[in-house]
């Protein structure tokens, strides 16, 4: 009796359980109309920022987990495709494209921390696709994208300085893509120092080959080197703070099953590892590949098998070690439409899931500390479509956030922890 009665006083003393509790706040419309493009960054504190198109005009709005909600909107000026990225430090960058085929023409604005004005990145009569971009843990920037101009294909990158203030003047050009499939992808890691991965799909040769920069020189290496020859698709690369990366791909060879593979780059050694398999299936889609500065990592990709239902799955790598096994973090939901993953500094790991379902679609979450919480639905099925899921974390919590609707009925939504 004096036990239990020990116990109940102890437990009044201890921070109250939420385990019963929603762990998300009510979805909060940020705006409604012919939506375009939507992002939103968080800092190390859980200030943040969302970004996004209405009508070929730009909006902003400051978010966070436990952010008042009563903050409105600001205007940021005309626009379309718009990114965002914020470091722990708090110094992030937006990016966004203006004009036409044609006549377009890049942008950037330094904002957070030493925020700045727009500045005139590059401008093209080619087009600009597979914008990336990073930030360090200075605020240094690295912009990189793909520019297709009379049948030549480049990839181009921009750095900006902050010890100057200023961007670097004209784009450099890194490589020359043989085919406009190619998705370069930029990873960063907080000592600067960076690499752009994309496919090669030519005579010669078909693979992967990666690019790096040295940021005490400020130059980009003066030719790519292959990371694996064999065809690829769907690629993802992230750094860790010792200059260690991953990539994975999706291999899928004609008549054959697709199976998801992997290599590490070693930085020390400068190295990459012979390609892992993580998982073979008859469809692979949607890879996902995140990464935290101590080197722990979390890749997530949709299989599926020949008339079988979609499965998401995930595995961890740490330790220079991938996982034994693979993760099923749909719980034999409905099928998955889409989703979004996120990995904190510490750790924490994060899933955001569109769901489809006789009913409609619906959006669910899933946070993963010592392992991963229960799925917790953000919204009911509804009839209005549900598309580009965004997920973002920070030690205080998490932003989630995704548009509902089609056409000029579209709507942008907001979640955040409590």
């Amino acid at each position: 009796m004096a036990m239990d009665n020990l116990r109940r006083f102890a437990e009044r003393l201890l921070p109250h359980s939420r385990d019963s509790e929603p762990l998300w706040r009510d979805p909060v419309m940020l705006d409604r109309g012919p939506l375009g493009e939507a992002c939103v960054a968080l800092d190390g504190r859980g200030h943040g920022t969302a970004l996004w198109e209405n009508g070929g005009s730009l909006w902003t709005k400051s978010v966070g987990p436990h952010f008042a909600r009563a903050s409105v909107r600001l205007p940021l000026g005309e626009g379309s495709t718009p990114q965002i990225l914020m470091n722990a430090e708090g110094h992030g960058l937006a990016l966004w494209r203006t004009g036409a085929p044609g006549a377009l023409c890049l942008y950037g604005q330094v904002v957070g921390a030493g925020r700045g004005p727009a500045h005139l990145l590059f401008s093209t009569e080619g087009s600009i696709q597979y914008l990336q971009a990073a930030v360090d843990r200075r605020g240094n920037a690295l912009v990189v994208w793909l520019q297709a101009r009379e049948g030549l294909l480049e990839v181009m990158a921009l750095n900006y300085d902050t010890r100057t203030a200023a961007w670097g003047g004209k784009p450099t050009r890194v490589g020359l893509p043989s085919t406009p499939t190619v998705e370069p992808r930029i990873a960063v890691n907080h000592r600067e120092h960076a690499m752009v991965l994309w496919e090669t799909d030519s005579d010669a040769e078909a693979g992967l080959v990666a690019c790096h920069y040295w940021p005490s020189e400020g130059i980009w290496s003066d030719r790519p080197v292959p990371v694996v020859n064999q065809s690829t698709h769907a690629h993802r690369v992230a750094m860790d703070d010792a200059g260690n990366a991953l990539a994975i791909w999706v291999h899928s060879p004609y008549g054959q099953r697709s199976s998801v593979q992997a290599s590490h780059y070693d930085g020390g050694r400068c190295e990459w590892t012979e390609p892992e398999i993580l998982c073979t299936a008859h469809a692979i889609t949607q890879t996902r590949l995140v990464m935290s500065g101590s080197g722990q990592a979390l890749a997530a990709w949709c299989q599926a098998e020949e008339r079988g239902a979609t499965r998401l799955l995930s595995k961890g790598f740490e330790g220079g070690h991938w996982a034994p096994g693979v993760e099923c973090l749909d719980l034999g939901h409905e099928p998955v439409r889409e989703f979004a993953l996120d990995l904190g500094a510490d750790g924490q790991a994060g899933l955001l899931t569109v769901h489809r379902s006789a009913e409609g679609d619906w959006v669910s979450a899933r946070l993963r500390r010592q392992g991963w919480s229960p799925s917790e639905r953000l919204v009911p099925p509804s009839a209005r479509v549900c598309s580009a899921p965004l997920l973002k974390l920070c030690p205080n919590g998490a932003s989630a956030l995704w548009t509902q609707g089609v056409g000029r009925d579209r709507a942008l939504v907001l979640v955040e922890t409590r």
